[in-house]
């Protein structure tokens, strides 16, 4: 629509400016053309002139507006408040360096008038700017979830992964959790893209999220979606980052690497990983331990058993117990960043 009410201005202005044209010089005169056709050609000239220019800058124009509502819809109302006061600012300030700029500025007029608009255009650029950059931060505080009253304590902000691994719930139902859960926009974008994935296990993954924040709609672990984003960082971890500095939440993932990241930076995590090993019970070389072995081992002779939360146990001389639950005692564990491992062998045996 815009772009064609361009065309339809420009192009009238062009015809009549090739009319104003042809009135201008003799050109019967010059060409020896008849004064009819003159106008005639200067009038389909500018016409022609402006319908192109009306198309170029109807559809910069329209660009324009778009990026415009983007940026607008991206911001929240403390923040679209904040930029108001902050134009409403700018223009006075303006003003007042304007009438300044007058008294020294006389002749010629239009250097004073250029003067004059590149102050008003900077002073409220500026003004818009210094307001809006930390209301962003203050609209994380303020009321980031749409239609929920504002809790005090900093919030617990979900990635993908953690989503998807689903044991933040339990977490919270147990009260390890303070604060109210929030997954952002771009992380529920995230899942969303996972969940229309062609790849079948991608696919998969991000259909459990979805279904797992479909159903945490009450209690302690209640799930809303925080409505804030940063579009000029590319990444969703990057994105979780500074988030969770904005607005002083805590980050919970099962992702080692943005565990990292978060910490490097300053960022409070939480580690779904970490605070399933803690709460895991200790076990020390000599402690006896009873389980069912299930599969054998990769070595010769060894069975393989797991614990109820999981933990793998390698029993040295098993293999000749599958399928049994056997008595056995702990000789070494194993801890690393991906779990622990423990090692065994069977009771009575040297």
């Amino acid at each position: 629509m815009i772009v064609q009410l361009a065309r339809v201005t420009l192009l009238t202005a062009g015809a009549l400016g090739g009319f104003a044209v042809s009135q201008q010089i003799d050109w019967v005169a010059q060409t020896g053309f008849s004064e009819g056709y003159v106008i005639f050609v200067f009038i389909i000239l500018g016409a022609s002139i402006g319908y192109v220019l009306g198309g170029i800058l109807g559809r910069e124009f329209t660009s324009a507006i778009d990026r415009v509502q983007r940026r607008l819809s991206e911001l929240q109302t403390p923040a679209i408040v904040l930029g108001a006061v902050g134009l409403i600012l700018g223009l006075l300030a303006a003003f007042l360096i304007s009438t300044s700029l007058f008294a020294y500025i006389d002749r010629p007029q239009w250097l004073g008038f250029v003067a004059t608009a590149v102050v008003y255009v900077l002073c409220a650029y500026t003004g818009v700017l210094l307001f809006t950059l930390p209301g962003r931060d203050v609209s994380l505080h303020w009321g980031a979830v749409s239609g929920t009253a504002v809790d005090a304590r900093p919030p617990k902000l979900l990635d993908t992964s953690a989503v998807i691994d689903g044991r933040f719930a339990e977490l919270a139902r147990a009260g390890l959790l303070e604060g109210p859960l929030r997954v952002p926009r771009f992380v529920l974008v995230e899942l969303h893209t996972l969940a229309d994935s062609a790849d079948d296990a991608k696919r998969a993954r991000g259909r459990r999220g979805l279904d797992l924040l479909t159903t945490l709609t009450t209690g302690s672990e209640e799930v809303l979606v925080m409505e804030a984003d940063f579009p000029e960082t590319p990444t969703v971890d990057a994105k979780l980052v500074r988030l969770a500095l904005s607005s002083g939440g805590t980050l919970v993932t099962v992702d080692y690497n943005l565990t990292k990241v978060a910490r490097l930076e300053g960022a409070p995590v939480v580690n779904v990983n970490e605070a399933s090993d803690a709460l895991r019970p200790v076990l020390l070389p000599g402690d006896p331990l009873r389980i069912t072995l299930g599969k054998e081992g990769k070595e010769p002779g060894q069975g393989v058993g797991y614990l109820g939360d999981g933990t793998m146990v390698v029993v040295s001389d098993g293999a000749s117990a599958i399928g049994e639950e056997v008595d056995t005692e702990v000789t070494s564990v194993l801890q690393t960043s991906a779990g622990r491992m423990v090692f065994a062998r069977m009771r009575g045996r040297a």
